[in-house]
Parts: structure tokens; sequence; C-alpha cells
């Protein structure tokens, strides 16, 4: 890392720069020896690529990761000791404006696209600087589209401008122009911390079948739903030559959203997602991504040209993913169950690319909280990925998006009035917490608690009689969103109202728990009270219309009494044996699913269910050919997109529930194992990477018996809870139990 009083470099700019070119900067130096330890510290606008010598330093791509750039920019820390040599050396960026282009950062007073870069070797013989002595030139690519909403847009690779030889020493640059310093820009600077963005082994190469050409376009299937770059070589173009590439999805004649072209009887879907190549005239030469992704499945390449020769040589699909690593296992003899798990950390990865969980990567890219927070962060991403860093950041995100009011923007670490709810706002609490539960740190509760009091005390501006009132309406006030139907609550619902109200209940909660005040104590108390007397129906028994979502959330926002949960709890379960689907959507996965994986009641029910290839159904995305999770469980609904976080987290059912591997101290000093035996399975077992090491717990049906195995982390206890048995608490070691 790099202290604040130590950048000695300035922001620098291409003055008369379109924002959507690439550009290209770069600054040569003399060295009479090779300092040891050489870091160079390069913050930016936009998205940049560093190159000493003409080398790249790293493998990273649509660095740095994405933050709140009119307030916070992101640095990384380079080791470029090995590129350097005696004499003369040269470091250059390659720079693309990524989401300094978005019209919410420019309408926040970001306009430039610039960079920051300091260099400094360990022994003090090398201090290098950003400032008005480095020189600048267009790049042969720039961005298409608006990289806003529902116009992310692509690149344009002019191939007639290629060169591979601008980051080189004996490039010529004496037509490049020098750079101008900015001086009214200030975000603060901080170490990019989490994963970075890189693409994951191997690429996509589709079987030449895949490739077909129909009338003058080329259609590609990648094989499975991708977020990345494209990489393609084509034969037999002429210098001019223009070839564009579109996206899709899906592979289907019906007429889905920005429907924008046709091949044969199929749909192009791009959604905006258009990439441009314009040729120079050589066999061989290639387009390929840089600093615009795209997402979807089937590429189509389409030529306006004066001879119809033309080839495509090869093409490759390049996944990328800032995910981290992935730590988690399951395993079990049901293969629909396995192909879920995997689909859920495929679907997590495909949606964490810029160091954000969105919700979509083709036409948002928004880290909207019901999406990246709640049940995807507690049933997949802190289970499953080694996601410490990761949440440390989102939590930052959601401070940094907070007005001056306490209200706390509906996504982050992006700035855009785009649909939300309290649980939008609340997602910074929820994360902390659950972030807490996994790790045992509570730094990051200090991190969340002041800007989660703001939040509270606007929330309570709006508090009637002890409940929530709309501080907004319509899309800005959400209730369930994408649950069977497709069911969209909007704010004017009463269902809304009550969600929110529940939210509202829950966001105290969370307080609670990070700091004991009466207050808060009070107004929880009669809030729920309040709630009861309003939403309860004695005569039905349930509360509002008795729906699944209403249910799980009265059961876990506490606002049922005592002497009526189980009530509540056995019409949930009776809702869901007589429905026999997950009526749930979006918003309403984490109150259900914590309801629903806390006691044993239910395991019978949710493993018939989660064993369905019919409407609506996870099996029911397997049948109709999905590789990644939809938007929406009717996925041919015309606004319903392929690659999305609406329903991931169901990797607790198989983690937390079926092998029983749950947090029960925080930090995981002590384990919960409470495995659920079920009739669909003969055997399962699962992983999962705890501070203290890898907790395992697997159970097998022999005969008449279950045959229970466990392994406990040296340092943690293990509290394990067999069915119908007593409990028994164990140490660090292996077990096994029948």
């Amino acid at each position: 890392g790099l202290l604040a009083q130590d950048w000695q470099g300035k922001w620098i700019y291409k003055a008369d720069n379109k924002k959507e070119n690439h550009l290209w900067f770069r600054k040569s130096f003399e060295l009479d020896k090779v300092p040891d330890n050489v870091f160079a510290y390069v913050a930016s606008s936009g998205y940049h690529e560093l190159y000493i010598n003409g080398a790249k330093a790293d493998d990273r791509v649509l660095a740095p990761a994405v933050s709140r750039i009119d307030k916070r920019v992101l640095y990384v820390t380079y080791d470029i000791s090995k590129f350097l040599r005696k004499g003369k050396n040269v470091i250059a960026l390659a720079y693309g404006a990524g989401w300094s282009m978005n019209d919410y950062f420019e309408y926040y007073g970001q306009t430039k696209q610039a960079i920051r870069v300091q260099v400094y070797g360990e022994d003090e013989s090398l201090s290098l600087s950003s400032d008005s002595t480095w020189l600048c030139s267009e790049s042969y690519s720039r961005n298409t589209g608006r990289f806003d909403f529902m116009d992310m847009g692509g690149e344009l690779v002019d191939g007639r401008k290629y060169t591979d030889q601008w980051a080189k020493v004996d490039f010529d640059d004496s037509k490049w122009e020098y750079v101008s310093e900015l001086k009214d820009y200030n975000p603060t600077l901080s170490a990019q911390m989490t994963d970075f963005s890189r693409t994951l082994p191997p690429p996509l190469t589709p079987p030449s079948e895949k490739l077909e050409r129909v009338g003058e376009v080329y259609r590609v299937d990648m094989g499975k739903e991708f977020t990345g770059f494209l990489e393609a070589k084509f034969d037999g173009l002429n210098a001019g030559d223009t070839v564009v590439i579109q996206i899709s999805m899906r592979d289907s004649s019906s007429v889905y959203v920005q429907a924008t072209d046709t091949v044969g009887n199929q749909i192009i879907e791009e959604q905006k997602q258009r990439h441009i190549y314009i040729a120079r005239g050589e066999n061989g030469e290639t387009f390929r991504n840089r600093f615009n992704f795209f997402a979807g499945r089937y590429i189509h390449f389409k030529c306006k040209m004066q001879n119809a020769k033309w080839k495509i040589r090869e093409v490759k699909g390049l996944a990328i993913s800032s995910a981290p690593e992935y730590t988690a296992k399951f395993e079990c003899d049901n293969d629909l169950y396995n192909r879920i798990f995997e689909m859920d950390k495929y679907t997590f990865q495909m949606n964490h690319t810029e160091g954000v969980v969105t919700d979509c990567p083709n036409r948002e890219r928004l880290g909207y909280g019901p999406e990246g927070a709640y049940q995807t962060a507690w049933g997949l991403g802190l289970p499953c990925f080694n996601s410490a860093a990761y949440y440390v950041k989102n939590v930052r995100d959601w401070a940094d998006v907070q007005r001056e009011d306490g209200f706390i923007n509906n996504v982050a670490p992006q700035v855009s009035d785009m649909y939300g709810c309290v649980l939008n706002g609340t997602a910074i609490l929820n994360l902390a917490w659950e972030h807490y539960r996994m790790y045992g740190d509570r730094r990051i509760l200090e991190m969340a608690l002041p800007a989660g009091i703001k939040w509270l005390a606007f929330l309570q501006k709006y508090v009637e009689s002890d409940m929530l009132t709309r501080y907004e309406t319509h899309g800005y006030f959400l209730g369930e969103w994408v649950s069977p139907g497709p069911v969209f609550e909007y704010g004017e619902t009463e269902e809304a109202l009550f969600n929110n109200n529940c939210a509202y209940a829950m966001t105290l909660e969370y307080l609670i728990k990070m700091q004991n005040v009466e207050t808060w104590i009070a107004d929880l108390q009669k809030t729920k009270a309040a709630l009861h007397r309003k939403y309860y129906n004695p005569e039905k028994q349930i509360y509002l219309n008795g729906d699944q979502v209403r249910t799980a959330w009265a059961l876990y926002a506490g606002i049922v009494p005592d002497s009526l949960r189980e009530q509540q709890e056995n019409h949930l379960l009776e809702l869901l044996e007589t429905q026999r689907y997950l009526n749930i959507g979006s918003f309403g996965r984490y109150p259900f699913y914590k309801t629903v994986l806390n006691t044993d009641k239910y395991a019978g029910i949710l493993s018939e269910i989660l064993d369905k290839k019919t409407y609506p159904s996870y099996g029911y995305f397997m049948e109709k050919g999905c590789t990644t999770f939809p938007e929406m469980w009717e996925i041919d609904q015309p606004n319903s997109t392929v690659i999305h976080t609406s329903y991931t987290g169901i990797s607790a059912f198989f983690i937390k529930y079926l092998a029983g591997i749950n947090e029960y101290s925080c930090g995981y000093d002590t384990i919960l194992i409470c495995p659920h035996p079920v009739l669909q399975l003969s055997h399962c077992s699962a992983e999962v990477e705890t501070p203290y090491g890898q907790v395992k717990s697997s159970w097998k049906r022999e005969n008449s018996k279950i045959k229970y195995r466990f392994e406990i982390p040296f340092g943690a206890t293990a509290k394990i809870k067999l069915p119908d048995k007593a409990g028994k608490v164990v140490t660090a070691g292996k077990y096994e139990f029948q």
C-alpha cells in the first residue's frame, strides 16, 4: 500500500479526448542500475492495463475494481522489478473509460478520464510520478454505447490503426501529445484489497459444427452462457471491411426485449451489446475485447464488405470473473442436486465481474442489495468462496453511496437512481452481520454501524404509529420481486408496505445486535406488535395474504408472537405441501430460507420441490437448457435476462441443510452440524472452509441405518445434532456415528 502523503503523481488526462475513446499513456526514463523491489501504484477513473517495456505487468483485466469513482478510486499495486533493465525504460498504460463515462458519474462531476501513477524503488533510487511530462495518444479502439442502463454497449476496434509496439522502448512517440493535469478531481485513494478480474481457464472453444453461416451472417454457439471477452480471427477481409458482432443470450424465434436483428428465423437479442471490427486486410487479423465485456452465448458476425469470401478462422470465449477462490464442495447421488449446486456457483462467478456482485452483466451491471447481498451472500458467497476481503469492500461500497440525509442509494458502488426498497439500504447491515458470523471479525460491524445509524434515522422520519410509511412510491418502495407469475409488487401495494415494514424491523434487529441501545429495543418491540395487530387475521390465521413470502417474513422478522409461531410454521409447511413449488422471488429468498432451513419439519417437502423439473423450479431451468440462473422463473419472459442473481444462494440447502454445516458462534470456533438425510438421497458429502480450516460432513444409508462422518479442524469445537438423537459436543478430529 501507499500512504496518502507519498502520492506525488498528478491526475493526468488527454485534454481534447472524447469520452468513448481508449487512450495510451507513456513515460520514458533512464536507469543507471535496476533497483530491488520496484512497485508501481496505478489509480484510474476508468479501466487500465499497465505495461513495462512492452510487457503486461500481470494478467488482471478491467482494473481496478468498481467503486464510487466521484468519491473513491481504488489503486492497484504492481511489482514491476523483473521488467526493468539498465538504460532506457518505458512505463505505459492502456486506458478505457469504463464507468467514468456513465451518466450518473458525469452528473456528480466526474467528467474526465484520468489516471494517476506513482513508482517507487525500495532503495529509493527510483521515484517516478505522473505529471505533465507524460505523453498520450488515442488508441485503436473505443467504446460503443453509453455504458449506462440498457446500453452498456461494446467496443470498436480499428485494425487499420492496430499496433502492438506502442508500449515498447523504441516506439516512435514523437507525434504524441503531452498530457494535461487534472486539478479539480480529489477522490479518496484506497488500495484494492479484493480479488481482481481475470479470465477463467480454459477458454470456450465451440466445435466447428457450432459455427454456422446463414446468408451473410456467421452464427456461433459458445456452448454455455458466459460473461467476458471475445477473441475472433478472420481471413479474407479487405482493408476497411466492417464486421459487426452481436450477442444473444437465447436461441429462439420468440420476440425478446431489444431484439434488434434476425438470422434466418432466429432473433438476435443483443440488448445493445454490439462490437465492431474494421479490417486492415490481412489474414489472421484478430478482434479482442479489452475494456468492455458482454454476457451471452450466441455470437453473430455480420460483414459489410466487397468480397464475400471472408471466413472466421477461430473463435474463443474468455469468461471473466472477479469472484474469489471457490472453497466449498458438495456431492450426492442425485444428479439434479449436483447440477443445481454447480450452476449456483457458476452464476455467481458470471455476475461477479468488476469487484461487485451485480444483478445482470449484459444490460445493467448494478450492485443491487437484494440480489448481491442477503441470500446470495449467506447461502453462497460466504460459505462457498473465500470472500472475506470482497464483502469488506462491499460494505464500504454501501457506506460510500449514502446521502447526507441518511438515505442509502439503491445500488452500490455505482450511483444510480434505480428501483429499490428498504432491503437495498439495509444490505450494508446484512452483509456486515453475515460476514461477522462467518469470520468473527468485529471491525466490519464497526465499519457498518455509523452508516446504519444514519440509515435508521432516515427511516424513522417516516414512522407513524410504530410502523414505517411509504417514503417512496412505485419502483422505489418495492415488495416482492419476480416470484412465480411473474409477480412485481410496486410501492402502492399493501404487500410492498408489509415487506418494507418487516425489513425495517430487521434493520432494528441488526443494529441491536451490533450495539445494544434501549430505544432501539423498545422501537423494535412496538413495531412488531403494531405489525401483528394490523396484518394478522385471526379468523384466517394468516398475515396479510398468507402466502409463502408474507409468512416467511412474519416468522423471520419476529412479527409472530411465540404463542402463534408453531401455527405459522405449520401454515408455511401446508403451503409448500399444497403448492409443491417455491412461491418466492428475489427479495423473499433470505427470510424464506433463513426460516425453513432453521427447522427440521421442512426437509422432506424442500427436497421434493428441489427434485422437480417442471415450472417453476431449478430443475425447470435445466430442462429448458439454461447454463446459468435467469432473472425470472418464466425464462421466456421478454424482459428476463438469462444470467442473473435473482435465485442464487440455493447452495445453502445443500451445504447448511442436507450436509448440515452451519456457524454456531461468530467465526466458526463452534460449529453446528445438523444434517438432514432425505429420501431422495442415499448419500451426500460437503466441505466448507472456515477460519479454523476445513469442516467435512457426510452421511450414507447402509441397509436400514445411516452412517455419519464428520471432520472438525484444530482449534474448533462442534455441536453435532443428529435426527432424533441428543446433541454431542466434540473437539477437533474425525468422528463416525450411526
